[in-house]
This record gives C-alpha cells, sequence and structure tokens, in this order.
C-alpha cells in the first residue's frame, strides 16, 4: 500500500505545483499589465480618460459695433436667447407654476412653450418629436421670454445664449451698412468692408464631468481667451443723414423717380457725412427690399453723368487753353461733327447766342463747351478727368464699388471726342462726381472720400484710418475762378429757386440721357443731378444730388428744392457763418 501511495502523493504534488505555477503566472501577467498601465500606458491612458470627460466649449466673441463720428450705434451685437432640447428625453414634466410644482402633459408644455415664444403650437410639437440630440425649439428670445421660460423649470429645456445683430436706426444709412447672415457672417457694406475690425477672435474653455454628465466644479480651464471685435466709427452725421433720407424719401414719391441719392462730402476732407439713397433697406429685415436695393448705388452704379462733366473740360480750359471767365463765344442753334453727320444740340432750341465761358456753364451749353474743349487736346482733357477721378474707384474701398468706364483718349472717335466735353460716353458713380466738385470746393486739391475714420480694438487701441493724400487737380487760381463761374447758375438762372439766405452758392447742374444696353438712349428717360457747395467764397461743404428715371419734372431744375434743404441743414447742423471774401462776378453774356 505504501508503495502504490507513492505515485498518488507525487500525482498530487505535481498537481499543486501546476497550479500554484499557473496561479504565479497570473499574477506575474497582472503585475506587469499594472506597471504597464501605472507606469507605461499611464500618460496615453490618462489622456484617453480626460478626453471622454473633458468638454470643449467655445467661447463665441462678441462682434463690434459701427457707431457715427459722434458715437451714435448704428449697429450693435446683442444677447438673444435659444431654447433647445435633447428630444429623446422629452416628455410630462414637473413644471414650477404660482400654485407650485405640477405634472404637466407634453401637450400642456408645447401650449406654453407656444404662447411665451410667439410660435405655432404645430411647430413647436415638430421640434420637441424625434430622436435628435439637440433640437432648436425658439430662437431668438428676449429676456423676458428667457425668464419666463426659465421659471417654468422644465427638467429638459435647455436655455442657450445667442448673438443678434440689430441696426437701432433701422434704415437710416442702411444702404451703407451692409447686414450679416444668421451666423453673423459679414455680407455686405461696412458689415463687410470693415469685418476684420467687427469681428474678433473666438476663445475656448474645456471642464470635466462625471459619469453621469454632471460638470464637476473647479474644473474650468480657458485654453484660449475670447477677444470681442472692434469698433469702427464712421464719418457718417445719424441725424443729418435721417433727415435726408426723409427729403428724398418724400421727393422720390413726388417725382416717381427709379431712385434718388444724396451725398455730403466734408469740402476740407473729403469725409463723407451723408450717402443717402432711396430706396433704402433696413438690414434688420433686409428680405423686405428687393435685391438690387440692397446695396449702395452711390458707390455701385454708374451712369452717364453729363453736363457735371464740363466743369472738369473747363477747369483745363482754362489752365491749358487760354480761356478765361468771360471768354467770348457765339453759339449757333446746332453743331455738326466734322467729317460725320452727326449733329449735337443743346437740350433747348434756340438761335444764336452770345455766352461768355461762365455763361456756357451757366446754361449748360454742349455747343459751347465743344469750343472751349477744342482749345485743349484729347490727351490734355483724358488726363484732367482722371485727375478729377474719374474711371478710378475711390479709396473708400466700399464692396463692390465700380470704377465706371473711361476709354482712353487714343480710343476716341470723332463723336466721342466732343461727347466726353459734356458727359456723355463715360459713366461714373455719383460719389465720383461729388469728389470731382470737393476738389473744386478745396482749391483745386482733391481728397479721396473717406467713410470709416477709426477701429477701436476691445482693448482700447485706436487704429485711425487716414485721410488720402490731396491730389493738386489744378491751380488754387483755377479753382477759385472755376467757383466764381458757378455762381449765376444760382444768382440769374433755375438756382435762384434754392438760394439759402445770406449764403452764397456755386455749382452745376446736369440732364444726362440713359444708355440702353444695345446702344444707343433710352427714349424719355433721363438722370437730373445737381453738385454744389457752400459757401461759394470758401466753402465747407459739398452737395451732390443724383435722381435716376423720374417720371415727372424731367429737367435738372427738379432738383432745386432738395439741394437748398439738404445744404440749409447742413450749414445750419454745422454752425457755418457765411463767409466773407465773395468770388468776383462774372459776365455771363457779351
Amino acid at each position: 500500500m505504501t508503495a502504490r501511495s507513492r505515485p498518488m502523493l507525487g500525482s498530487w504534488r505535481r498537481r499543486l505545483t501546476l497550479v500554484f505555477g499557473v496561479m504565479a503566472a497570473v499574477v506575474l501577467a497582472f503585475v506587469v499589465r499594472l506597471v504597464f498601465v501605472q507606469i507605461v500606458d499611464a500618460p496615453a491612458l490618462d489622456a484617453e480618460a480626460e478626453g471622454k470627460r473633458s468638454v470643449p466649449i467655445t467661447l463665441k466673441a462678441v462682434r463690434g459695433s459701427i457707431v457715427d463720428r459722434s458715437g451714435n450705434v448704428l449697429a450693435q451685437t446683442t444677447q438673444r436667447y435659444r431654447l433647445v432640447v435633447d428630444q429623446t428625453i422629452v416628455g410630462d414634466a414637473a413644471v414650477h407654476t404660482d400654485d407650485g410644482v405640477e405634472t404637466w402633459t407634453l401637450d400642456q408644455i408645447v401650449a406654453r412653450i407656444a404662447e411665451i415664444t410667439g410660435r405655432d403650437e404645430a411647430r413647436v410639437s415638430a421640434a420637441l418629436t424625434g430622436t435628435s440630440r439637440y433640437s432648436v425649439v425658439a430662437d431668438g428670445l428676449d429676456a423676458d421670454q428667457y425668464t419666463r421660460l426659465s421659471d417654468l423649470e422644465v427638467s429638459w429645456f435647455v436655455l442657450e445664449t445667442e448673438a443678434h445683430r440689430t441696426y437701432p436706426s433701422g434704415a437710416v444709412a442702411g444702404n451703407l451698412l451692409g447686414f450679416v447672415g444668421s451666423d453673423e457672417n459679414a455680407q455686405a457694406g461696412i458689415e463687410l468692408m470693415e469685418d476684420s475690425c467687427l469681428s474678433g477672435t473666438d476663445g475656448e474653455q474645456t471642464y470635466e464631468r462625471s459619469a453621469d454628465g454632471v460638470r464637476i466644479p473647479g474644473t474650468t480651464v480657458t485654453e484660449q481667451p475670447v477677444v470681442d471685435g472692434g469698433t469702427v466709427t464712421t464719418t457718417i452725421d445719424r441725424d443729418l443723414q435721417w433727415y435726408v433720407q426723409q427729403k428724398i424719401t418724400e421727393r422720390q414719391k413726388e417725382l416717381g423717380s427709379q431712385w434718388i441719392a444724396v451725398t455730403v462730402l466734408d469740402a476740407k476732407t473729403g469725409d463723407i457725412l451723408v450717402a443717402a439713397e432711396t430706396p433704402s433697406v433696413d438690414p434688420n429685415d433686409v428680405s423686405a427690399s428687393k435685391e438690387q436695393d440692397r446695396g449702395s448705388r452711390i458707390f455701385q452704379s454708374t451712369y452717364e453723368p453729363g453736363s457735371p462733366v464740363k466743369s472738369i473740360t473747363m477747369a483745363a480750359a482754362i489752365e491749358h487753353g487760354g480761356v478765361g471767365p468771360e471768354t467770348q463765344y457765339t453759339i449757333g442753334p446746332s453743331a455738326q461733327v466734322p467729317g460725320t453727320s452727326h449733329v449735337i444740340k443743346d437740350a433747348w432750341e434756340h438761335g444764336t447766342l452770345r455766352l461768355t465761358s461762365t455763361g456756357i456753364l451757366m446754361d449748360s451749353s454742349n455747343i459751347g463747351i465743344m469750343q472751349v474743349g477744342d482749345t485743349i487736346d484729347d490727351a490734355t482733357r483724358y488726363e484732367y478727368l482722371e485727375r478729377f477721378g474719374i474711371g478710378q474707384k475711390t479709396a473708400v474701398g466700399f464692396p463692390a464699388e465700380s470704377a465706371g468706364i473711361l476709354a482712353d483718349s487714343s480710343d476716341w472717335d470723332a463723336i466721342s471726342h466732343y461727347t466726353t466735353m459734356f458727359g456723355q460716353g463715360i459713366a461714373a458713380t455719383p460719389i465720383q462726381i461729388a469728389s470731382a466738385y470737393q476738389a473744386i470746393a478745396n482749391d483745386g486739391v482733391r481728397i479721396s472720400p473717406r467713410l470709416v475714420k477709426s477701429c477701436t480694438a476691445a482693448d482700447g487701441t485706436v487704429t485711425e484710418t487716414p485721410q488720402a493724400e490731396g491730389v493738386q487737380v489744378m491751380s488754387s487760381e483755377t479753382a477759385r475762378t472755376l467757383r466764381g463761374m458757378l455762381v449765376p447758375l444760382f444768382t440769374e438762372h433755375t438756382g435762384t429757386t434754392a438760394q439759402i439766405a445770406g449764403y452764397s452758392l456755386a455749382g452745376k447742374t446736369g440732364t444726362s440721357q440713359i444708355a440702353g444696353t444695345n446702344g444707343g438712349y433710352l427714349d424719355d428717360q433721363y438722370v437730373t443731378s445737381l453738385f454744389g457747395m457752400a459757401p461759394a467764397g470758401d466753402p465747407r461743404y459739398v452737395v451732390g444730388i443724383t435722381i435716376y428715371n423720374p417720371s415727372t419734372e424731367k429737367t435738372s431744375s427738379n432738383t432745386m428744392s432738395l439741394f437748398h434743404d439738404v445744404m440749409a441743414q447742413t450749414l445750419i447742423t454745422n454752425d457755418v457763418t457765411p463767409a466773407t471774401g465773395e468770388l468776383p462776378a462774372y459776365k455771363t453774356s457779351w
């Protein structure tokens, strides 16, 4: 028995050894794995765990404001709210009411949401139904709506903040301001032009959450600080802009015109105080305006400017053609372009006239300016058109601004040799012509218009928009002479109705035909305009008026009452006293 038991004892020992060996191997494997987990893999595992419990949050930068020259807000971002839900947990819920906590059905909750937000119940119900983990029920909510929803304390309500772009003055300067999309991406106007100043930089925070998704206090870390957008200060005078917009809206109704544009420039600096147009757009409700009315025609729409260009022709002739303010001309009833059958006439029927060069500007004689223009060559005249800003964008940088059309003088034929003298065969924007007259007002120094004065960053750093460098387009003597030649429009001609007591005015009217898309001109369709300055002896402001395709009063006399009102209000608003050193009076006929 002893002999037989020995093998059994050995067998048990072997089994025991095997068991201990297996156990030791398991323990060793566990120890090795533990070492890897705690030492070798620890950083990676920690990162993975943190990634599962770490939640990133984007801190949205607040878009900066746009203000007028005095700091009045034209555009700003305000805080609004949105109600969002996780559709998978929507249902009956405990609701806090004036009578205490009550259990409401989902239908009751839907009805209350609709009542508070002003949304249709069916729309609210649809936003609550489904499997989406993030569904927007209502957005654009104000503080009162936020409070009323929050007070219900429905467990599955989530109220988030959102940025809302508003324009406190509505359509005032709306065509200039532009607008933003629902995501606050700039779409047009100053919003787009100054987006780098206004947009700011988003920040980022992270926090950790527990296994049940609850935020762990004290774990918030700011990875990237938010930098809010800057404030854009414009050159616009909000109150004067409002006044002019009211006036042109009234005038458009009276004239039945397609559109009207009015600019007011500081003659000494080129700053734009007013850039008003109608139809206008309210950036708070862009969809209410036609697409073609959402931009700025002052910068983007071109037309053949017509007679205001005669002043540029006259300036070149004074400096290079030996023409003086009282040079005498005999004006026939028509003039045939040499070498062609093309006949040019004035806007009114007349016999032979005896006009001075001043009278040619006052009466706006095409035939007369042809004789004046023939004292200089085409290359010189082209140079002056360029100097005065024709065919070039301004320095404003307005989105989609047009440079207009100015063909090189080498491309002018026998007819355009003459028509360009009185503003046909070229195309310009209202701001270009206003800028040309700023040069006449500023003793021959043209300063490209300025619309934005500065950008003030969130930290208070101010970056000024420099004034464009002035260009001497003609001598100060020529500019002063030319201003004197533009005075009789208001003392002897149709402009007498625009006179402002105590102030001398100088300016030039225009009535130009509207070019057709297939060449030629449209029948009985015109653009009337007036570009003038005051006080004429030492101008402070330039007012430009463009009336496109009026259905009544189709001559430039339709600009006079509007010019009077705008210029008078501008002078009064800015406390301009009548200037001394009045200009010499020139004869208009002989």
